[in-house]
C-alpha cells in the first residue's frame, strides 16, 4: 500500500514547523530500522544455520522475517527521509520500487499469515491427516511472492518522479482517479479483510480442537495420559504465539489503513495541516511490527529460545537450566542421524532392587514431536 511522500507546500504543517516532534520521529524510526533489521536477520540466521528449526511452521517464519528485513530497507528510510528533504532524491528507479516494494512485502507477510494459520489448521484438527512437505512449503512461499508482486504491479507503473519549480516528488499517477480507488479498496481487502476472516477461521477452530482434547483422557497409562497433555500444552503455546503474531499485525497496520482510505475517498482531509502528523504517527506504528515478531519467538517458543541463548548468550544471564522440580541439571544431546535424543541426566541412586530406567526420545522433524520410549532393567547393579 502506498503513500504519497510529500503534500501541498499551500497549507501549514504542523509536523514540519515542530522541530521536537520532528526529532521525535527521526529517533523512532532509526530504532526501528537496527531494532528490526537485527532482530529479523537473527531469525532467518537461527533457521538456516540449524536444520533442526527448519520445520514448516519455522520455514513460513522465515518467510515473514525475510519480507520485515525488506520493509526495514525500503520503507523505514526512504518514506520519512523524502518527507523531512522536501524532496525526493533518490531518482527515477527508487521512485518506482520503493512503494511497490512495501506493497509487496504486506502482501507477503499477510499470505504467509494465512497459509500458517492453515497449516496449523489441518495439522490440529485433522491430526491424521499427512502434513505438508517441505517442496510444497517453499512453492507455496514462491506463488506467495509472485501473487504479491502481481497484484502490487500497478503500484510500481503509475508511480512518478515529477519535477516542480526544482523540488522532485515521488507520487502516484493513475490514468483515471476510479483506477486508484479501485486498487486501494481491493489492496484492503485482499491483503488485509480475506486474510484476517481465514486466519480467525482457522484459530477459532484450533482451538475449540484443542479445548475438546484436552478435556478427553487420552491414553490409559498415566505416562501416556502426560505426554499427550504435554504435547497438547505445546501446541496451544505455539497456537498463542501465532495468534498473538497475526493479533499485533492486524492492530499496527489497521490505523495507515484507515488513513489511506480516508484520504482517498476524503481528498480536503489531505490539506489539513494535522494530516501529515496523523499520517507518520500510523506510518510509525504500521512499520513497528517489524520489530515485535522476534521478541515473541524469544519469549514463547522454546527451541527459538535455546538458539537466541546460543547465538546470544550475553543477553540470558541464567548459566544454566534446571529441571522443574530443581532436584538436578537436564543434559541433552542430540544426534541427528539417527534421529533420537537421549537423555543423559544424572540419575538418582537406587536402593536394593529397585529398577532403572533408561529413557530414550525420538524427535521426528516433519510432525515436530517427540516421542519417549521408556523401558525397564531388572537388574540389581547398585
Amino acid at each position: 500500500m502506498s503513500s504519497n511522500s510529500t503534500n501541498s507546500t499551500t497549507v501549514p504543517d504542523i509536523l514540519k514547523e515542530s522541530a521536537s516532534l520532528t526529532v521525535v520521529f527521526i529517533i523512532l524510526y532509526v530504532v526501528l530500522f537496527f531494532i528490526g533489521f537485527s532482530g529479523n536477520s537473527l531469525v532467518v540466521y537461527i533457521v538456516m544455520r540449524n536444520k533442526a528449526m527448519q520445520t514448516i511452521t519455522n520455514i513460513f517464519i522465515t518467510n515473514l522475517a525475510i519480507s520485515d528485513i525488506m520493509i526495514c530497507l525500503l520503507a523505514v528510510p526512504f518514506t520519512p527521509l523524502s518527507y523531512f528533504m522536501n524532496s525526493w532524491v533518490f531518482g527515477d528507479g527508487l521512485c518506482h520500487i520503493v512503494p511497490m516494494s512495501l506493497c509487496i512485502c504486506v502482501f507477503v507477510s499477510t499470505l504467509t499469515s494465512t497459509a500458517i494459520a492453515v497449516d496449523r489448521y489441518f495439522v490440529i484438527v485433522y491430526p491424521f491427516k499427512p502434513r505438508m512437505k517441505t517442496c510444497v512449503c517453499i512453492l507455496m512461499i514462491i506463488a506467495i511472492w509472485i501473487i504479491s508482486i502481481s497484484i502490487s504491479l500497478p503500484l510500481g507503473i503509475y508511480q512518478v518522479n515529477e519535477d516542480t519549480n526544482g523540488t522532485k516528488t515521488c507520487k502516484e499517477h493513475w490514468p483515471k482517479d476510479q483506477a486508484r480507488q479501485f486498487f486501494t479498496v481491493t489492496s484492503l481487502v485482499l491483503q488485509y479483510i480475506v486474510p484476517c476472516s481465514i486466519i480467525t477461521y482457522c484459530y477459532s477452530k484450533v482451538s475449540l480442537a484443542l479445548r475438546k482434547r484436552s478435556k478427553s483422557r487420552i491414553g490409559s497409562g498415566s505416562v501416556s495420559r502426560e505426554r499427550d497433555e504435554m504435547e497438547i500444552r505445546r501446541k496451544r503455546r505455539t497456537n498463542k504465539m501465532l495468534i498473538a503474531m497475526v493479533t499485533i499485525f492486524v492492530c499496527c497496520w489497521l490505523p495507515l489503513n484507515m488513513v489511506l482510505l480516508a484520504s482517498e475517498y476524503y481528498n480536503i482531509f489531505q490539506l489539513k495541516p494535522y494530516f501529515s502528523l496523523i499520517f507518520f504517527l500510523s506510518h510509525v506504528i504500521a512499520m513497528s511490527s517489524i520489530i515485535y515478531n522476534p521478541f515473541l519467538y524469544a519469549w514463547m517458543n522454546d527451541n527459538f529460545k535455546k538458539e537466541f541463548k546460543l547465538v546470544l548468550p550475553c543477553l540470558y544471564r541464567r548459566s544454566s537450566d534446571r529441571n522443574a522440580n530443581g532436584n538436578f541439571t537436564q543434559y541433552t544431546h542430540v544426534e541427528t542421524n539417527p534421529s533420537v535424543v537421549m537423555n543423559k541426566s544424572p540419575q538418582k541412586e537406587s536402593n536394593g532392587n529397585e529398577n532403572a530406567k533408561n529413557t530414550k526420545a525420538y524427535f521426528e522433524a516433519e510432525t515436530e514431536r517427540v516421542h519417549l520410549n521408556v523401558a525397564d532393567d531388572h537388574d540389581n547393579s547398585d
